[in-house]
């Protein structure tokens, strides 16, 4: 907590702002979209750097939809820059190229994370070394600018029956042999790590399939714990404001920025029965109650 001009101000560890909500991939690991296409403008964007500084010094631009669409991206990160915010920059990097190279070499971006595997979650026409060469060709880019931010290849696919396997060998086999090291993939599978060095600030980054919550799904659980509204809480590109990175179509809408103050909206009624029952391991939402995910943050006995 902290003290702002005679509010007492909750501080979060990341505040995830969806930029776009446009992507040029269809990954099948990801519902699909009912919320129109839209983009934030960077007068509104300004304006939600402003109020977020005292609640967060890091966002990351993703909920869903992929920042490398924009071709002025670099000018939302030099908004942030202003404002003193680290950035995540979370893309499938299926378009990125030489025009990329300014904006992810901006000072405020803290770490970029390349979703490897929405490679093998789509129909593609390009082979994968045609997917990967280009992601290989920026970070050996970024290595010789020698950048401070952390890069990660998402591998989160992570399954019982292996079923990515394959897949994940052909990654491997193209990663090895780029940065002349010798992960062994059996061992990953056996091990389950969290991360891998590859190198300098760059690792890969695993995790297991995971299914999106949906009010349509079967209650999990009315008890437990989740992160939402306490680590971190997410503003959609519409303005909408939700209490976790999973809520992409705003079932609890929080309030909208375009029409109310953020500081309004994090002191509303809703928003403090969510922090409180999470505290007292009560899940007050339906769609935290449907929501498998979040079991992963359940306290164990």
């Amino acid at each position: 907590m902290k003290i702002f001009k005679g509010s007492i101000i909750k501080k979060f560890k990341k505040v995830h702002i969806e930029i776009t909500n446009i992507c040029n991939l269809k990954c099948t690991f990801c519902p699909p979209k009912i919320s129109p296409s839209a983009t934030m403008s960077l007068e509104k964007f300004e304006s939600l750097n402003a109020q977020l500084k005292p609640y967060t010094k890091e966002l990351a631009y993703h909920i869903v939809g992929d920042p490398l669409v924009l071709t002025n991206l670099n000018e939302y990160l030099n908004i942030s820059l202003k404002y003193d915010l680290k950035v995540n920059i979370t893309t499938t990097a299926n378009n990125i190229n030489e025009k990329h190279y300014l904006s992810l070499m901006n000072l405020t971006i803290k770490q970029i994370n390349f979703s490897i595997n929405s490679y093998n979650a789509n129909s593609h026409k390009k082979s994968l070394d045609e997917y990967l060469n280009p992601i290989l060709n920026f970070v050996k880019f970024a290595q010789k600018q020698n950048h401070e931010y952390f890069i990660n290849f998402r591998i989160w696919n992570l399954d019982e029956e292996k079923s990515a396997k394959e897949f994940n060998k052909k990654v491997f086999d193209k990663i090895n042999e780029t940065f002349e090291i010798n992960i062994n993939i059996d061992e990953v599978y056996k091990e389950k790590p969290k991360n891998i060095r590859i190198a300098r600030k760059i690792f890969f980054n695993f995790d297991e399939y995971f299914s999106w919550p949906s009010l349509k799904n079967e209650i999990v659980s009315k008890t437990g714990f989740c992160y939402g509204l306490d680590s971190h809480f997410g503003i959609l590109a519409n303005g909408d404001v939700i209490p976790c990175c999973l809520d992409q179509n705003a079932c609890i809408k929080l309030g909208n920025t375009n029409n109310t103050q953020l500081k309004d909206i994090l002191n509303s009624k809703r928003v403090l029965d969510i922090q409180k029952g999470f505290k007292q391991n009560i899940l007050v939402e339906e769609l935290c109650q449907k929501c498998e995910y979040r079991t992963r943050f359940d306290k164990k006995d």
